[in-house]
Protein backbone atom coordinates (compact mmCIF):
# COMPACT_ATOMS: atom_id res chain seq x y z
CA UNK A 1 0.00 0.00 0.00
CA UNK A 2 2.55 2.28 0.91
CA UNK A 3 4.79 1.59 -1.89
CA UNK A 4 2.91 3.88 -4.45
CA UNK A 5 2.10 6.78 -2.38
CA UNK A 6 4.29 9.73 -2.22
CA UNK A 7 6.32 10.06 0.14
CA UNK A 8 4.17 13.49 2.02
CA UNK A 9 1.17 11.38 1.51
CA UNK A 10 2.66 7.98 3.17
CA UNK A 11 4.43 10.11 5.56
CA UNK A 12 0.62 11.77 7.04
CA UNK A 13 -0.78 8.74 6.65
CA UNK A 14 1.69 6.68 9.37
CA UNK A 15 1.51 9.63 11.21
CA UNK A 16 -2.29 9.38 11.30
CA UNK A 17 -2.29 5.79 12.31
CA UNK A 18 -0.30 6.31 15.31
CA UNK A 19 -2.57 9.44 16.35
CA UNK A 20 -5.35 6.86 15.80
CA UNK A 21 -3.55 4.39 17.96
CA UNK A 22 -1.98 5.95 20.42
CA UNK A 23 -5.53 8.03 21.27
CA UNK A 24 -7.55 4.90 23.13
CA UNK A 25 -4.53 3.76 25.22
CA UNK A 26 -3.48 7.40 25.97
CA UNK A 27 -7.47 8.00 26.84
CA UNK A 28 -7.95 4.35 28.60
CA UNK A 29 -4.75 5.63 31.23
CA UNK A 30 -5.60 9.05 31.49
CA UNK A 31 -9.07 8.19 32.23
CA UNK A 32 -8.18 5.56 35.52
CA UNK A 33 -5.67 8.08 36.81
CA UNK A 34 -8.30 11.05 36.37
CA UNK A 35 -10.62 8.55 37.60
CA UNK A 36 -8.62 7.79 40.39
CA UNK A 37 -7.52 11.24 41.03
CA UNK A 38 -11.50 12.53 40.92
CA UNK A 39 -12.72 9.94 43.53
CA UNK A 40 -9.87 10.48 46.03
CA UNK A 41 -10.12 14.46 45.97
CA UNK A 42 -14.28 13.76 46.67
CA UNK A 43 -12.74 11.49 49.52
CA UNK A 44 -10.66 14.12 51.11
CA UNK A 45 -13.81 16.57 50.96
CA UNK A 46 -15.99 14.21 52.87
CA UNK A 47 -13.56 13.18 55.23
CA UNK A 48 -13.37 17.22 55.57
CA UNK A 49 -16.64 17.39 55.80
CA UNK A 50 -17.31 14.79 58.26
CA UNK A 51 -14.32 16.11 60.31
CA UNK A 52 -15.90 19.39 60.29
CA UNK A 53 -19.29 18.14 61.84
CA UNK A 54 -17.41 16.23 64.79
CA UNK A 55 -15.38 19.40 65.47
CA UNK A 56 -18.96 21.44 65.44
CA UNK A 57 -20.59 18.59 67.98
CA UNK A 58 -17.36 18.66 70.05
CA UNK A 59 -17.32 22.31 70.63
CA UNK A 60 -21.22 22.23 71.43
CA UNK A 61 -20.73 20.62 73.74
CA UNK A 62 -17.41 21.55 75.33
CA UNK A 63 -17.79 25.17 74.66
CA UNK A 64 -21.02 26.73 73.52
CA UNK A 65 -23.46 24.55 75.61
CA UNK A 66 -21.82 25.67 78.73
CA UNK A 67 -21.05 28.92 77.80
CA UNK A 68 -25.37 29.69 77.23
CA UNK A 69 -25.70 27.57 80.54
CA UNK A 70 -24.01 30.01 82.68
CA UNK A 71 -26.23 33.21 80.67
CA UNK A 72 -29.16 31.13 80.82
CA UNK A 73 -29.49 29.18 83.73
CA UNK A 74 -32.56 26.77 83.66
CA UNK A 75 -33.22 27.30 80.23
CA UNK A 76 -32.09 24.84 76.83
CA UNK A 77 -31.80 26.81 73.58
CA UNK A 78 -31.85 23.57 71.15
CA UNK A 79 -30.37 25.85 68.72
CA UNK A 80 -27.25 26.47 70.57
CA UNK A 81 -27.15 24.07 72.61
CA UNK A 82 -27.99 20.66 70.71
CA UNK A 83 -25.26 18.92 69.25
CA UNK A 84 -27.44 17.41 66.73
CA UNK A 85 -29.24 20.49 66.10
CA UNK A 86 -26.19 22.93 65.55
CA UNK A 87 -24.34 20.17 62.90
CA UNK A 88 -27.60 19.91 61.25
CA UNK A 89 -27.64 23.79 61.12
CA UNK A 90 -24.21 23.75 59.66
CA UNK A 91 -24.32 21.26 57.36
CA UNK A 92 -27.38 22.64 55.75
CA UNK A 93 -25.38 25.79 55.15
CA UNK A 94 -21.94 23.81 53.88
CA UNK A 95 -24.68 21.87 51.37
CA UNK A 96 -24.58 25.44 49.28
CA UNK A 97 -21.60 25.36 48.76
CA UNK A 98 -21.16 21.54 48.24
CA UNK A 99 -24.23 20.51 47.05
CA UNK A 100 -23.11 17.39 46.40
CA UNK A 101 -22.65 16.17 49.44
CA UNK A 102 -25.05 15.58 52.62
CA UNK A 103 -24.54 14.63 56.13
CA UNK A 104 -27.30 12.41 58.74
CA UNK A 105 -26.52 11.81 61.90
CA UNK A 106 -28.09 8.04 61.42
CA UNK A 107 -29.79 7.54 65.00
CA UNK A 108 -31.47 4.15 66.09
CA UNK A 109 -33.77 6.11 68.30
CA UNK A 110 -33.31 9.96 67.22
CA UNK A 111 -35.61 12.97 68.98
CA UNK A 112 -36.08 14.37 65.62
CA UNK A 113 -36.96 11.56 63.09
CA UNK A 114 -35.39 13.38 60.64
CA UNK A 115 -32.27 11.20 61.95
CA UNK A 116 -33.97 8.11 61.85
CA UNK A 117 -31.80 5.05 60.33
CA UNK A 118 -32.84 3.26 57.69
CA UNK A 119 -32.33 -0.36 57.46
CA UNK A 120 -29.26 0.02 55.34
CA UNK A 121 -27.52 2.63 58.52
CA UNK A 122 -28.93 0.05 60.71
CA UNK A 123 -27.26 -2.53 59.70
CA UNK A 124 -23.99 -0.73 59.98
CA UNK A 125 -25.00 0.66 63.36
CA UNK A 126 -25.29 -3.05 64.39
CA UNK A 127 -21.86 -3.88 63.12
CA UNK A 128 -20.12 -0.87 64.96
CA UNK A 129 -22.17 -2.48 68.25
CA UNK A 130 -21.10 -5.85 67.48
CA UNK A 131 -17.50 -5.10 66.73
CA UNK A 132 -17.38 -6.12 63.22
CA UNK A 133 -16.66 -2.73 62.13
CA UNK A 134 -14.19 -0.25 64.09
CA UNK A 135 -13.27 3.25 63.90
CA UNK A 136 -15.15 3.98 60.07
CA UNK A 137 -16.79 2.43 57.26
CA UNK A 138 -16.39 3.30 53.48
CA UNK A 139 -18.56 1.83 50.58
CA UNK A 140 -21.81 2.11 48.67
CA UNK A 141 -24.92 2.54 49.09
CA UNK A 142 -28.01 1.76 46.26
CA UNK A 143 -30.48 4.45 47.15
CA UNK A 144 -33.81 5.37 44.77
CA UNK A 145 -31.79 8.32 43.72
CA UNK A 146 -28.45 6.26 42.63
CA UNK A 147 -25.78 5.23 43.65
CA UNK A 148 -23.67 6.94 46.68
CA UNK A 149 -19.87 6.85 48.41
CA UNK A 150 -20.81 6.60 51.88
CA UNK A 151 -18.37 7.22 54.83
CA UNK A 152 -19.81 6.49 57.92
CA UNK A 153 -18.12 6.64 61.67
CA UNK A 154 -19.55 5.29 64.96
CA UNK A 155 -20.72 8.05 68.15
CA UNK A 156 -21.12 6.73 71.58
CA UNK A 157 -23.55 8.46 74.29
CA UNK A 158 -21.24 10.51 76.78
CA UNK A 159 -23.18 11.57 80.39
CA UNK A 160 -23.90 15.06 78.71
CA UNK A 161 -25.83 13.49 76.39
CA UNK A 162 -28.61 12.53 79.12
CA UNK A 163 -29.85 15.70 79.81
CA UNK A 164 -31.76 15.57 76.57
CA UNK A 165 -31.79 11.57 75.97
CA UNK A 166 -32.02 10.11 79.38
CA UNK A 167 -35.54 9.94 80.81
CA UNK A 168 -38.00 12.16 79.47
CA UNK A 169 -39.34 13.16 82.29
CA UNK A 170 -35.90 14.96 83.26
CA UNK A 171 -35.30 16.50 79.71
CA UNK A 172 -35.67 20.13 79.15
CA UNK A 173 -38.77 20.90 78.86
CA UNK A 174 -38.00 22.95 75.19
CA UNK A 175 -36.94 19.87 74.48
CA UNK A 176 -39.81 17.92 75.08
CA UNK A 177 -42.39 20.78 73.89
CA UNK A 178 -40.36 20.02 70.21
CA UNK A 179 -39.94 16.41 69.92
CA UNK A 180 -42.28 15.31 72.48
CA UNK A 181 -41.91 11.94 74.73
CA UNK A 182 -42.27 8.98 72.57
CA UNK A 183 -38.86 8.82 70.98
CA UNK A 184 -35.01 9.80 71.44
CA UNK A 185 -35.13 8.84 75.18
CA UNK A 186 -33.72 6.01 77.49
CA UNK A 187 -30.25 6.08 75.81
CA UNK A 188 -27.09 4.50 78.14
CA UNK A 189 -23.55 5.85 78.71
CA UNK A 190 -21.20 4.31 76.23
CA UNK A 191 -23.88 3.08 73.80
CA UNK A 192 -23.19 3.43 70.33
CA UNK A 193 -26.60 5.02 69.20
CA UNK A 194 -25.60 7.15 66.34
CA UNK A 195 -23.45 6.66 62.67
CA UNK A 196 -22.35 9.97 61.66
CA UNK A 197 -22.76 9.55 57.29
CA UNK A 198 -21.49 11.64 54.45
CA UNK A 199 -22.61 10.47 51.27
CA UNK A 200 -21.24 11.42 48.31
CA UNK A 201 -22.92 10.68 44.61
CA UNK A 202 -20.80 8.04 42.89
CA UNK A 203 -21.24 9.27 39.99
CA UNK A 204 -19.67 12.67 40.72
CA UNK A 205 -15.87 11.17 40.35
CA UNK A 206 -16.98 9.77 37.07
CA UNK A 207 -18.38 13.09 35.61
CA UNK A 208 -15.11 14.51 36.87
CA UNK A 209 -12.72 12.26 35.15
CA UNK A 210 -15.04 12.46 31.59
CA UNK A 211 -15.04 16.24 31.78
CA UNK A 212 -11.36 16.10 32.67
CA UNK A 213 -10.50 13.14 29.88
CA UNK A 214 -12.81 15.76 27.38
CA UNK A 215 -10.19 18.02 27.66
CA UNK A 216 -7.06 16.27 28.03
CA UNK A 217 -8.39 14.37 25.01
CA UNK A 218 -8.96 17.98 22.88
CA UNK A 219 -5.66 18.85 24.02
CA UNK A 220 -3.90 16.19 23.22
CA UNK A 221 -5.45 15.60 19.33
CA UNK A 222 -4.68 20.16 19.10
CA UNK A 223 -1.35 19.15 19.93
CA UNK A 224 -0.78 15.90 17.59
CA UNK A 225 -2.23 17.72 14.57
CA UNK A 226 0.21 21.01 15.20
CA UNK A 227 3.22 18.78 15.76
CA UNK A 228 1.98 17.04 12.53
CA UNK A 229 1.22 20.06 10.32
CA UNK A 230 5.03 21.69 11.27
CA UNK A 231 6.62 18.58 10.56
CA UNK A 232 4.52 18.60 7.21
CA UNK A 233 5.51 21.69 6.76
CA UNK A 234 9.16 20.99 7.31
CA UNK A 235 9.58 17.72 4.85
CA UNK A 236 7.93 20.03 2.29
CA UNK A 237 10.37 23.08 2.54
CA UNK A 238 13.22 20.73 3.14
CA UNK A 239 13.20 17.47 1.21
CA UNK A 240 9.58 17.12 -1.37
CA UNK A 241 10.57 20.83 -2.97
CA UNK A 242 14.52 19.49 -2.67
CA UNK A 243 13.86 16.53 -4.55
CA UNK A 244 11.69 17.81 -6.93
CA UNK A 245 14.22 20.41 -7.74
CA UNK A 246 17.03 17.56 -8.07
CA UNK A 247 14.21 15.61 -10.61
CA UNK A 248 13.69 18.88 -12.84
CA UNK A 249 17.28 19.64 -12.98
CA UNK A 250 18.43 16.49 -13.35
CA UNK A 251 15.70 16.00 -16.45
CA UNK A 252 17.18 18.83 -18.06
CA UNK A 253 20.85 17.68 -17.75
CA UNK A 254 19.12 14.54 -19.51
CA UNK A 255 18.33 16.23 -22.25
CA UNK A 256 21.84 18.26 -22.72
CA UNK A 257 21.08 21.61 -20.64
CA UNK A 258 24.31 20.97 -19.17
CA UNK A 259 24.49 24.52 -17.24
CA UNK A 260 22.02 23.40 -14.47
CA UNK A 261 23.08 22.97 -11.24
CA UNK A 262 21.81 20.97 -8.44
CA UNK A 263 20.80 23.60 -6.03
CA UNK A 264 20.67 23.67 -2.14
CA UNK A 265 20.91 26.40 0.51
CA UNK A 266 21.47 23.94 3.53
CA UNK A 267 24.30 21.75 5.05
CA UNK A 268 22.96 18.44 5.42
CA UNK A 269 22.11 15.50 3.61
CA UNK A 270 20.33 17.47 0.73
CA UNK A 271 23.78 18.94 0.77
CA UNK A 272 25.60 15.97 0.47
CA UNK A 273 22.66 14.36 -2.39
CA UNK A 274 23.71 17.72 -4.25
CA UNK A 275 27.20 17.32 -4.36
CA UNK A 276 26.96 13.80 -5.23
CA UNK A 277 24.83 14.91 -8.48
CA UNK A 278 27.19 17.65 -9.20
CA UNK A 279 30.11 15.59 -9.61
CA UNK A 280 27.61 12.63 -11.21
CA UNK A 281 27.38 15.56 -14.13
CA UNK A 282 30.82 16.20 -14.35
CA UNK A 283 31.52 12.66 -14.93
CA UNK A 284 28.57 12.45 -17.81
CA UNK A 285 29.66 15.94 -18.89
CA UNK A 286 33.11 14.56 -19.08
CA UNK A 287 32.17 11.24 -20.82
CA UNK A 288 29.82 13.24 -23.42
CA UNK A 289 33.45 15.29 -24.12
CA UNK A 290 35.01 12.47 -25.04
CA UNK A 291 32.21 10.64 -26.68
CA UNK A 292 32.56 13.70 -29.18
CA UNK A 293 36.18 14.10 -29.49
CA UNK A 294 35.79 10.28 -31.26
Amino acid sequence: MFKNMRLRTRFTVIMLIVYLVSLPVIAMGSYFVLKNNAIKEILEEANLMLAAMEGVRGYTGQVLRPALQKLLPGKFVIEGMSATKVAYGVQLRMRKKLPRYSFKEATENPLNLVNKADGFEMKKLNQFRQGILKTEWRGFKETPDGRYYVIMRPVSVKAACLKCHGNPNAAPPEVVKRYGTKHGYGWKVGEIVTVNSVYVPAEVPIQNARRALITFTAIYSGIFLFVLFVIDRLIIGNIIRPIESFVSTAEDISRGKMSREFEVTTNDEMKSLADAFTRMKISLAKAMDILKKR
